[in-house]
C-alpha cells in the first residue's frame, strides 16, 4: 500500500514539474517576442530620427526653361553645413510640371530624384521660377549590395546620398574600370559621374594624345570644356603636345586664332603660350600698339607693351607729354615720367 501512494505522489510530482517547465517555456516564448516587437519599434523609431533630410532650393535657367539648377543643403553636427547642386532636365523630377515652377502665384510641390542609389523626395513650393523646402532621403538597399560586390563595402549613408544626387549606377563602375578606371576612391566614382566624365569622354581625351589622365584632372577638362575639337584647334594654333593644365590656361585666357592674328598684325611674332596669355591679360590690342607706334615709337616688343600698358601710358599720355616738352624720350623714360607722376 505504501509503494502504492509513493508511485502515485511521484507520478504527481513528476506531472507538476512537466507542467511547471512547459509554462516556463511559453513565458519565456512570450518575454522574448515582446522583446524583439520592442526592439524593431525602439531602431524603427531611430531610423526615422536618423533619416537624412536637408533643405532644397531650386531656380529655372532662363537660358533653357527645361532645365533646373537644384541644390541640397544639410546640417550636421560633425561636418556642418554639406551643399550639393546639380543642373538637370525638368523631366528628372517626377511629379515636377513646369506649370508649378513657373507660376507667378506660389504653388505647393512634391517631387522625387528617382536614382539607383535611392530615392530623394522633396516638398515645398515653387513661385515665379524659384522654389525652396526639404528633402528627405531613402537609399537603395539593392545599390549597396551592388557596390560592395565591385569592393566599395561600408558606404555610409552620406555616400549613398552623394550617389544619387550624382546619379552614380554600377555600371558606371563597370565600364570605368574597362578603360583602366579600376582602383577609384568612392569619391571619385561619385564626383566622376557627376561632371559627366563618360567613358566616351575618356576615350576621347586618349585618342586625342591624353591617356592615364587622373579622376579630377578629366573632371577639370570637363568643367573647362576641353575636349578633343578644341585640342585640335590648339594643336592648329600652331601648339602641340601641350600639357592639360596649359590647354586649360589657354581656354581660360581665350587665346583663339584670332588674337594670335591680332598679335601679328601688331607686330609681334614668335609668341610663345605664355606671352599670349600675358597679352592678353593686359588687355593688349593692335590699336593699343599702333597708337603708340603713330607717336614715333615703331620699336615695341610685347613685354614693352606691356610694360606701357601697366603704367597707363597710351597715345594720349605721350601727347600730354610732348606738349610739356618732354620730346624725343624714349618709352623708358615715358615709364619713369609716369611712375613719378610728372606728367599732369
Amino acid at each position: 500500500m505504501k509503494s502504492y501512494k509513493r508511485a502515485v505522489s511521484q507520478f504527481f510530482d513528476e506531472r507538476r514539474s512537466r507542467l511547471s517547465l512547459i509554462f516556463l517555456t511559453v513565458l519565456v516564448a512570450v518575454f522574448v517576442l515582446i522583446f524583439i516587437a520592442v526592439r524593431s519599434e525602439v531602431n524603427a523609431a531611430a531610423r526615422t530620427q536618423n533619416a537624412i533630410t536637408g533643405e532644397w532650393t531650386a531656380e529655372v535657367s532662363t537660358k533653357a526653361p527645361d532645365r533646373i539648377q537644384l541644390s541640397f543643403s544639410r546640417r550636421s553636427d560633425k561636418d556642418g553645413i554639406n551643399m550639393m547642386g546639380e543642373s538637370m532636365l525638368l523631366g528628372e523630377l517626377q511629379g515636377l510640371r513646369v506649370t508649378d515652377v513657373s507660376s507667378s502665384a506660389k504653388t505647393d510641390v512634391k517631387f522625387s530624384l528617382v536614382r539607383e542609389a535611392g530615392t530623394i523626395v522633396c516638398e515645398g513650393f515653387f513661385r515665379g521660377g524659384r522654389g525652396t523646402g526639404f528633402w528627405t532621403f531613402t537609399p537603395n538597399p539593392g545599390f549597396g549590395s551592388a557596390m560592395k560586390s565591385r569592393g566599395y563595402a561600408n558606404l555610409t549613408e552620406d555616400d549613398l546620398l552623394r550617389a544619387a544626387f550624382h546619379n552614380l549606377t554600377a555600371k558606371y563602375v563597370d565600364d570605368l574600370k574597362s578603360v583602366g578606371y579600376d582602383h577609384l576612391e568612392f569619391e571619385e566614382l561619385s564626383r566622376g559621374a557627376g561632371h559627366d566624365v563618360s567613358v566616351n569622354f575618356i576615350r576621347e581625351m586618349q585618342s586625342a594624345g591624353y591617356p592615364g589622365l587622373q579622376m579630377e584632372e578629366l573632371i577639370r577638362a570637363r568643367n573647362h570644356e576641353i575636349d578633343s575639337q578644341y585640342i585640335n584647334e590648339v594643336r592648329a594654333m600652331g601648339f602641340d603636345k601641350q600639357p592639360l593644365e596649359l590647354i586649360i590656361r589657354i581656354r581660360n585666357h581665350e587665346i583663339t586664332p584670332e588674337f594670335i592674328n591680332q598679335m601679328k598684325s601688331a607686330g609681334f611674332t614668335d609668341l610663345s603660350l605664355e606671352d599670349l596669355i600675358r597679352l592678353k591679360n593686359h588687355e593688349i590690342t593692335p590699336e593699343f600698339v599702333n597708337n603708340i607706334k603713330g607717336e614715333g615709337y615703331s620699336d615695341i616688343s610685347a613685354e614693352t607693351a606691356i610694360r606701357l600698358k601697366n603704367h597707363d601710358i597710351d597715345r594720349e599720355f605721350i601727347r600730354r607729354a610732348k606738349a610739356q616738352g618732354y620730346t624725343n624720350v624714349s618709352l623708358d623714360d615715358l615709364i619713369r615720367l609716369s611712375t613719378k607722376g610728372t606728367i599732369k
